[in-house]
């Protein structure tokens, strides 16, 4: 993503659906399978800070990131925990947190090696600790905003389930998600792939849409946060993993 991008992001974050409907999928999940223990709580890719905003009842929030407009506005937002640093060499000592989450940010290009991202969550993870993750799924549905935000991976479910556990973490619940937005999704991407976008034409999904239907969106993606809890969707537009360091 460009750092011009990221206060478009922000402002979006306060109102747009999918970033509220999926942090209440976030919200849900995490109070499920939480530690007993209250301690470090690292977003991985923080990104504007939102999440650690928002999400901070389930930790004290630490952040990171690599683009430094990014950490800007995770300031701005009043997070004081911050550093810039990659994903794949975490500052932090082993078994030093007991939460880690990451949305959206190991099918980033600059990521490189997305499983070596996976192994650090594992080795700064308490016996006990939590990971959550969330990334967007499955080939066919890249598209122009893919190439915006510099998205070079999709995934399936289960290459996504394999990393986690090769990095010695216990599959809690991997599951597809955001089962509202595949239909939509598919029939757009292959739009545009039938029509042959042009580089100068390329743009992310940020519209904020029609708000009756956004608020119908973000109930649904709330709800598939409780069915979540219980079972896994067959299908959708993101595939999102929670697990566990075995104690």
């Amino acid at each position: 993503m460009q750092p011009e991008q990221y206060p478009l992001m922000a402002a979006q974050e306060e109102v747009h659906w999918w970033y509220r409907g999926n942090r209440a999928v976030a919200r849900r999940l995490l109070a499920r399978w939480r530690p007993s223990r209250v301690g470090l709580w690292l977003d991985a890719g923080c990104g504007t800070g939102k999440n650690l905003e928002a999400l901070a009842a389930f930790g004290e929030p630490v952040g990171i990131d690599f683009e430094h407009a990014a950490l800007a506005l995770s300031r701005a937002r009043g997070q004081r925990r911050l550093a810039r640093a990659s994903v794949t060499a975490l500052p932090l000592a082993s078994a030093s947190v007991e939460v880690v989450t990451c949305f959206e940010v190991l099918n980033h290009r600059a990521v490189g090696d997305w499983r070596a991202a996976v192994a650090e969550f594992g080795r700064v993870l308490r016996p006990g600790g939590v990971l959550l993750l969330r990334e967007p799924a499955l080939a066919l549905l890249r598209g122009s905003h893919d190439q915006v935000v510099h998205s070079t991976h999709r995934f399936r479910r289960r290459e996504l389930r394999d990393a986690v556990q090769r990095a010695g973490l216990r599959v809690r619940r991997c599951s597809y998600q955001n089962l509202v937005t595949f239909l939509p999704a598919l029939l757009l991407r292959s739009w545009q792939r039938w029509r042959g976008r042009r580089p100068h034409e390329q743009v992310a999904d940020f519209g904020r849409g029609n708000a009756a239907l956004g608020a119908l969106c973000a109930r649904w993606l709330a709800f598939e946060g409780l069915l979540l809890q219980w079972t896994r969707l067959p299908i959708g537009s993101s595939v999102i993993c929670v697990a566990q360091k075995p104690a």
